[in-house]
């Protein structure tokens, strides 16, 4: 279209200018009227053409229109998390994870996550023994999405500020609560104990509100430099007793074995001692019934000359003796024999 009107302006110009130098004399006026003709005559050619390019523009922008209120009439809520629906800025309800239809322009919705949250703070309190310590607690959380009524009153009142405004004011309070229950020793001995009290406030009062606690972590405790120095000091004296004690056990387990070493000896002694005196009278009683069985078989008499009369032949050793007689009156064989020889 610009081509031919170019070209159209082009014919004409030269037509004009042959005109022109063949009457040269032509007024203005007449110049005048010759270019109203011909603007005239240029826009009603080209007017048609514009009508159409703006047809065009106006198709294209109503079915753009028509795209975004498709588009805006469709609310898709994604797995873990819920939509609150608005009308006109007032909450009419609750809308779990799938694809939902609203009305453009008068409805809205907000998301919700209902997955599990992480929220970190840092908290100071005072034990019970007036030592300020200083901790860090995460709080693992999440949105009950089977309570609309606890969503609907979630949102309304803290509009998605619920961390800020609702979970940080509660741990606060939970960790001052529970820190001056224990001693500062007590917070690093019983450092599960003090984390489930802080767990079991917190689940008691945002339970309130639909939010689950899932888990609560104290992930450091701090204290004074001059109560780290004294804990430092009595854990060494406790190394030093814990040395000592171990040291003093060895003594007494030497001790003990010495004792029951030297017992040991005592019982073996007293029982060697106990075996040889039930030998001896074992072989005393043997050696008796013995006797008594030799000095029977002896002499019906029942006394012991047939016994020793029996031990004197048991002893004999096949030599006559060199002295007879009593205690008053002693020979010996020896002058017996000398005065024998001499009578021959």
């Amino acid at each position: 279209m610009v081509i031919n009107m170019a070209v159209r302006k082009k014919r004409k110009k030269t037509a004009f200018e042959e005109h022109i130098d063949e009457n040269g004399d032509m007024e203005l006026s007449v110049l005048r009227d010759v270019a109203r003709d011909e603007v005239v005559e240029i826009m009603s050619e080209n007017q048609g053409n514009v009508g159409k390019i703006l047809n065009g523009i106006w198709k294209g922008i109503g079915i753009l229109f028509l795209l975004f209120l498709l588009f805006s009439s469709v609310a898709v809520i994604n797995a873990g998390e819920v939509g609150v629906l608005l009308q006109f800025g007032e909450v009419q309800g609750v809308l779990h994870p799938g694809i939902h239809f609203i009305v453009p322009f008068m409805n809205n919705v907000n998301e919700m996550s209902t997955q599990i949250e992480k929220y970190e703070t840092d908290a100071s309190a005072a034990s019970k023994d007036l030592q300020i310590v200083s901790s860090t607690i995460a709080v693992n959380y999440r949105i009950e999405k089977k309570d609309d009524g606890s969503i609907l009153t979630l949102f309304e009142n803290f509009r998605g500020g619920h961390e800020a405004r609702l979970i940080q004011p509660m741990v606060q309070e939970a960790v001052k609560a529970s820190t001056a229950q224990y001693t500062a020793e007590e917070l690093i001995t019983k450092r599960t104990e003090v984390k489930s009290v802080i767990s079991s406030q917190l689940k008691e009062k945002l339970s309130i509100y639909g939010i689950s606690v899932e888990e609560v972590a104290i992930t450091n405790f701090d204290f004074s430099e001059e109560f780290n120095n004294a804990i430092e000091s009595k854990v060494a004296a406790e190394q030093q007793k814990l040395e000592m004690q171990i040291e003093l056990d060895q003594k007494k387990i030497e001790v003990q074995k010495m004792i029951a070493e030297a017992n040991a000896s005592a019982e073996s002694a007293v029982l060697e001692a106990n075996g040889d005196a039930q030998a001896t009278l074992i072989r005393a009683s043997a050696e008796a019934q013995a006797i008594q069985k030799v000095s029977d078989s002896l002499t019906e008499a029942q006394n012991n000359e047939g016994y020793l009369t029996w031990a004197y032949i048991a002893k004999w050793d096949g030599e006559m003796p060199t002295v007879l007689g009593d205690s008053d009156l002693m020979i010996e064989m020896g002058e017996l024999e000398d005065s024998g020889e001499g009578d021959d």
